[in-house]
């Protein structure tokens, strides 16, 4: 539970990794080259290959508590 809470928290600071300032400093570079793709590319699909491991995360989380809530007759 405590991971739902943190996630926005999660996903403010990968959006921040995509825009102005932080951008430029970590993703805006050519060099080096990722599977024949350039780091830029690279960069923002790790960002988003991540949030879609966090976002499956939740989701299969979620799954678990609505299970228990029918176990325990509250659903």
């Amino acid at each position: 539970m405590r991971l739902v809470r943190l996630s926005p928290l999660y996903f403010v600071a990968t959006t921040a990794a995509l825009v102005w300032p932080l951008y430029p400093l970590l993703g805006d570079h050519i060099e080096p080259r990722v599977l024949g793709m350039p780091w830029s590319l690279a960069y923002v699909l790790l960002i988003i290959l991540a949030n879609t491991a966090v976002l499956v995360g939740l989701y299969l989380s979620r799954a678990v508590d609505a299970v228990e809530a029918e176990d325990d007759g509250r659903g």
